[in-house]
């Protein structure tokens, strides 16, 4: 069973683009590449692969980065790649991803049914299939795919936008040989991952191939049968205190009444391979046991040590890196 998701994280809105009416909308004091300004109502994807609702506070070219305020009043700086503003009606539309109108006979502009944005047959990832009829096109857009079938615990594995998200899978919007890692493999200074090619944090529900180590979120897996839980790379101990943290917004959890309660309410949803046959009566004593033998990794609270051990808290002390 999941826990609540952070208080910090956007609402979830509605996938298709916010509504505009021209006549309402206060001319920008200035416009990066005509796409992006102050005051615009925009689609924004976060670190969990989603889009959430949101409006521009502040554009920063040099860096290619929005300031944007999201519907629960939190700010976070969003690269440009991952900002989607409305098609405002009545404008003439250009390619979303080259800022182009030229066309050729073999790579037309074509409009996304849902969210009306133009692309070039060609721009578009993977390419748009020559028989699409622009004009009353049933044809999705790769961004409007993504923002229908994706959901929090993993995208949708039926239906018609199940298969058209698989499609849109066989190609990534970006090239993975070209992504600047870390040391430890962990982040990249693109911030593209997943299919999605959205922003990411490794260890907030997200899963790594074993092959080419890119990391995946969540909502854009479709073979998950368990929602992951927050920080899921670790060793169970570990695991269990900052996922408790990072739902309960606490430092130190009771041992028996949350810490032991919580894995054994969750114990199938933690894959723990070789440990998934322990028996309920042997927890207790192993993750104590983990618990209190690694004092270079967790703290015990003070207030507590004098009582008994089953009622003893516990704190994560060490920063979270995978095992």
């Amino acid at each position: 069973m999941e826990g609540r998701e952070p208080s910090t994280r956007p609402s979830r809105t509605t996938p298709a683009s916010p509504r505009v009416n021209p006549a309402l909308v206060k001319r920008p004091r200035f416009q990066t590449l005509a796409r992006f300004w102050e005051g615009q109502d925009v689609l924004a994807r976060w670190t969990d692969g989603l889009l959430y609702l949101g409006i521009i506070k502040k554009v920063d070219s040099a860096q290619e980065t929005c300031l944007v305020r999201f519907e629960d009043n939190s700010q976070f700086s969003v690269l440009w790649k991952d900002i989607f503003p409305p098609a405002v009606p009545g404008k003439e539309q250009l390619c979303c991803v080259c800022n182009s109108q030229a066309c050729t006979p073999d790579n037309k502009l074509v409009h996304c049914g849902k969210c009306k944005h133009a692309y070039h047959q060609e721009c578009h990832v993977p390419s748009v299939p020559c028989d699409t009829d622009s004009a009353g096109s049933s044809w999705m857009c790769r961004q409007c795919v993504f923002a229908v079938a994706t959901k929090r615990g993993g995208a949708l594995k039926k239906g018609p936008f199940a298969r058209s998200m698989l499609q849109m899978k066989l190609s990534l919007p970006y090239q993975l040989k070209s992504l600047e890692w870390d040391p430890l493999h962990l982040t990249n200074k693109q911030q593209c991952y997943c299919y999605c090619g959205g922003p990411g944090e490794w260890n907030m529900k997200m899963l790594q191939c074993c092959r080419c180590l890119q990391w995946f979120h969540e909502a854009c897996t479709q073979c998950l049968s368990k929602p992951l839980l927050y920080g899921d790379r670790v060793d169970v101990s570990h695991l269990v205190l900052y996922h408790l943290s990072i739902c309960c917004k606490k430092k130190y959890f009771d041992f028996e009444r949350e810490i032991l309660s919580f894995v054994n309410e969750n114990w199938e949803s933690l894959l723990l391979g070789e440990l998934t046959d322990t028996p309920r009566t042997d927890r207790y004593s192993h993750l104590l046991h983990a618990l209190t033998a690694e004092k270079d990794r967790f703290t015990l609270c003070g207030r507590r040590r004098l009582k008994k051990k089953r009622r003893c808290c516990f704190d994560s002390r060490a920063g979270l890196l995978p095992s």
